[in-house]
């Protein structure tokens, strides 16, 4: 079942919400189809689906494409983004970011900055 749900606002292509229906002497065809139709459109309309394929890193690089900024400010945020946002989150899509993926994104910093996974030579805070 294929659902159109708009464009990409990265990639500028057409986007669809796509799932399977499974095949099959027991499966109810016609009534399963109509159900997950009917799901995928009501995401569509809810505006619950991604809207995109992008990753992470996709965004950010147009992100910094349009970014105005003092200098000094963009030089603080592309350190941020080349030590901390892509090496953790850059191939993922942006689609599947979820609040458990922020939270474990974001626990590590809390305590060390550097990404040091126990290095005892890192002044880490308090």
């Amino acid at each position: 079942m294929r659902v159109y749900s708009g464009i990409d606002p990265v990639s500028r292509k057409r986007h669809y919400l796509v799932e399977s229906v499974p095949a099959g002497p027991t499966a109810a065809h016609e009534h399963e189809a109509e159900r997950i139709r009917t799901r995928l459109l009501n995401q569509v309309d809810e505006k619950r689906n991604t809207h995109t394929k992008a990753t992470v890193n996709q965004l950010v690089d147009r992100n910094l494409e349009v970014l105005d900024v003092e200098p000094t400010t963009r030089v603080t945020y592309e350190g941020y983004e080349r030590n901390h946002v892509r090496p953790s989150l850059g191939e993922l899509a942006v689609g599947r970011l979820d609040g458990k993926i922020l939270d474990s994104f974001y626990a590590p910093l809390r305590t060390c900055r550097t990404h040091c996974r126990g290095r005892k030579d890192i002044d880490h805070r308090a």
